[in-house]
């Protein structure tokens, strides 16, 4: 079994109260609820930073993106996410 550490977070009242719902209704922990949101998050923003990095090498050896590879670029994102990156960045 892995070594467990203790934190202590604050969160929203309402956050609160939707992860002790989802605990409940999964008939989990809410520490096991936890862990498994924060190991998903967690591999989400690696995700980001290697794809960061790799376009910064990507511009590094071939030059900028252009703005029609950065067009195509958001657009791709759109129709992935059904959303445009303005109305993700305000949320």
């Amino acid at each position: 079994m892995a070594e467990k550490v203790k934190f202590s977070v604050s969160l929203d009242a309402e956050l609160g109260e939707a992860l002790r719902q989802c605990a409940e209704a999964e008939d989990e922990q809410i520490s096991a609820v936890v862990s498994r949101a924060l190991e998903q998050y967690l591999s989400h923003r690696r995700l980001i930073r290697e794809g960061l990095r790799a376009m910064d090498e990507y511009e590094a050896e071939y030059g900028s993106f252009s703005a029609e590879e950065m067009a195509e670029a958001d657009a791709w994102v759109d129709d992935l996410f059904g959303e445009t990156r303005r109305e993700r960045r305000s949320a």
